[in-house]
């Protein structure tokens, strides 16, 4: 739910910080005085034309507005300027020169702190131009420079440059157009050179394109280098990684998943089924693996295998392994797992050879959870089916459960839902894979209906049956119980994922006596 900040707390950060007092006070007498918000939401992309300011670090805030002019909304980064360069630059000389006197591996903001304050009081600099030289020092030496207030707003998904201008997509308001940008396309080289450094990658007009982790924050980044491969100049993307992954329970504020279909994968996954998210890029399959990984049982033994670090695993029996050009490959972290005996598999993504392993592994007894391209059930067991895969239709079957997922913009904001949800029955000579829907997403009426209650293939025929219920339709009254729990904490506003995976171990070891409140099923 959005909160408005307080009127006095507003005046009290105006008060505070003179390069906001500066902005607001510049601002409003075009456009109107702003509002000051604590916490987003998506019902703030129905207002037209936001005039909307919130806090995204001690000294840094985002205004998001409409152009007069252009009518794109923009969003402004309001931060300390540095209103005298050759300050600046006398400052960071002089701390080049301390700095050698200094055994440290790598500059933080604490030893840039200590060397600052010693390079002011030196060259009896005015102390009141210090938190301006401070904060850019910090950002241009220890952050990423121009681009370095992205990383703290945690309501941006995806950043990326046209040119010498910055675009983002905001989970609120989507795409917009910022007021950061490069003095020219030689900057955008050198900024997507300095990345590179940062991520062990060469990129030069030999390499020019390059994909990796920064590695502080996980955020994964592609460069496309030089003019001779892009046509407007070097192209920087970057997908942000949230630092602490999205909840099932956000998933149903969301509107990407119900109660019911969270409570239908929670006894999937409870009961060893190997489940594929699937979905075009940028649709949120990955997003909502990490979320549903917390249905894993509390004590399971868990291994993932990655090329890029992006899952996020609750669990205190976790092995996470990342594969490193040269020396281990997916495929050779999935054969080691073997060896592990876990008691769940989760790969970041199938694309290749790996997925052989990943069918092998299911085949053995170890349920994989796993991302995989595809945005349809047939083209989805096609691609397994066909190179560089190859697995043979039979072995398919060893596949669960597919979630297709997908994004569609609805007016100003891009929504995410959970499309279908496909169970797979079996194998037939002559026939090929036999499927059943259980879930499908009405577009019309934005609702995903349970096409699988009484007619569920995996609920009725496989957990019921190691459930050792006599009636299999009394599998029913589990995933009722469970949707029970989500739609309660749904209710409470319980989303942070560590909150929610707290309770979901307490409903484990103690059922719903367990549970700080109370739960009724419908």
């Amino acid at each position: 739910m959005a909160k408005k900040l307080p009127p006095a707390e507003a005046a009290l950060l105006l008060s505070k910080h003179p390069h906001l007092r500066e902005h607001v006070e510049k601002f409003s007498r075009e456009y109107g005085r702003p509002e000051f918000y604590k916490e987003l939401d998506r019902s703030l992309s129905a207002i037209r034309n936001p005039n909307i300011i919130y806090q995204i670090d001690d000294e840094v805030f985002v205004h998001v507005y409409r152009d007069k002019e252009t009518g794109e909304l923009i969003y402004y980064v309001i931060e300390p300027k540095i209103e005298k360069p050759e300050v600046y630059d006398t400052v960071l000389n002089k701390i080049t020169e301390l700095a050698a006197n200094v055994k440290v591996n790598e500059p933080s903001p604490e030893i840039l702190r200590d060397l600052a304050q010693k390079a002011f009081e030196e060259l009896k600099i005015d102390p009141s131009l210090f938190d301006e030289v401070y904060y850019n020092l910090v950002k241009n030496i220890v952050g990423y420079e121009k681009w370095d207030s992205f990383f703290k707003d945690v309501y941006l998904e995806d950043l990326r440059n046209a040119g010498t201008v910055t675009y983002v997509v905001h989970k609120v308001w989507g795409n917009m157009r910022t007021n950061i940008e490069f003095e020219s396309l030689e900057e955008v080289d050198d900024f997507a050179f300095r990345l590179g450094l940062r991520m062990n990658k060469r990129v030069s007009v030999t390499h020019p394109i390059v994909d990796g982790i920064l590695p502080d924050t996980r955020a994964r980044v592609n460069i496309i280098y030089g003019t001779e491969v892009s046509k407007e100049g070097t192209a920087i993307s970057i997908r942000l990684v949230e630092k602490e992954p999205m909840s099932v329970v956000s998933l149903i504020d969301l509107g990407t998943a119900t109660p019911e279909l969270l409570a239908y994968l929670w006894l999937a996954i409870e009961n060893g089924m190997s489940i594929f998210f699937c979905g075009p890029t940028a649709s949120g399959k990955t997003t909502t693996m990490r979320a549903v990984s917390a249905f894993i049982k509390p004590d399971a033994k868990i291994y993932s295998v990655e090329d890029t670090p992006e899952l996020y695993v609750p669990h205190k029996n976790w092995q996470a392994t990342v594969a490193k050009e040269g020396r281990a490959d997916m495929f050779d972290l999935l054969k080691a797992s073997l060896r592990s005996r876990p008691d769940y598999i989760i790969v970041g993504e199938i694309r290749g050879k790996e997925g052989s392993i990943a069918f092998q592994a299911m085949q053995t007894g170890h349920p994989v959870m796993s991302t995989f391209h595809g945005g349809d059930i047939k083209k989805i067991i096609q691609r397994l089916n066909g190179p560089p895969i190859n697995i043979p239709l039979p072995y398919i079957t060893n596949l669960n459960i597919v979630v297709i997922q997908r994004s569609f913009r609805r007016g100003r904001r891009i929504i995410r839902r959970v499309v279908g949800v496909f169970e797979i029955e079996g194998y037939q000579e002559g026939k090929g894979i036999m499927t059943r829907q259980v879930f499908r997403w009405d577009p019309i009426y934005d609702k995903i209906e349970f096409l699988g209650r009484f007619n569920s293939f995996i609920l009725e025929k496989k957990i019921a049956l190691f459930k050792g219920y006599a009636d299999p339709r009394k599998i029913y009254n589990d995933l009722d119980e469970r949707a029970a729990v989500l739609e309660e904490m749904y209710k409470r506003g319980i989303k942070k994922y560590m909150d929610v995976f707290g309770l979901i171990k307490r409903y484990y070891y103690f059922g719903l006596e367990g549970l700080p409140f109370p739960v009724v099923k419908e």
